[in-house]
């Protein structure tokens, strides 16, 4: 059984796949949405370093196996999955 949501869902996934076929602007700008989205775990640690300003060695290290425990694996699944949303958008008409 198919629930209201999957519908709404899929729809949406519709309207997106027409929308970036309808011209090449269109997936530009889908495949740059998609790319900045992947990138926000990596802005996250950006910002946190930024915030947090280590001045030795030891601090480094620690913000960085910190954030690459903690969002590390959230970075490499988006990452993942842009490469096949943009592959998907490129290879759609060949």
């Amino acid at each position: 059984m198919i629930n209201k949501r999957t519908i709404k869902s899929n729809s949406f996934v519709q309207s997106l796949i027409k929308f970036s076929n309808s011209n090449f602007v269109a997936k530009i700008i889908i495949a740059l949405s998609i790319w900045i989205i992947a990138s926000i775990p990596a802005d996250l640690y950006f910002l946190g370093r930024w915030l947090i300003e280590p001045t030795s060695f030891w601090q480094e290290f620690a913000i960085f196996c910190i954030f690459a425990i903690g969002i590390g694996w959230l970075q490499i699944g988006l990452i993942i999955i842009a490469c096949v949303l943009t592959a998907f958008l490129i290879f759609d008409d060949m």
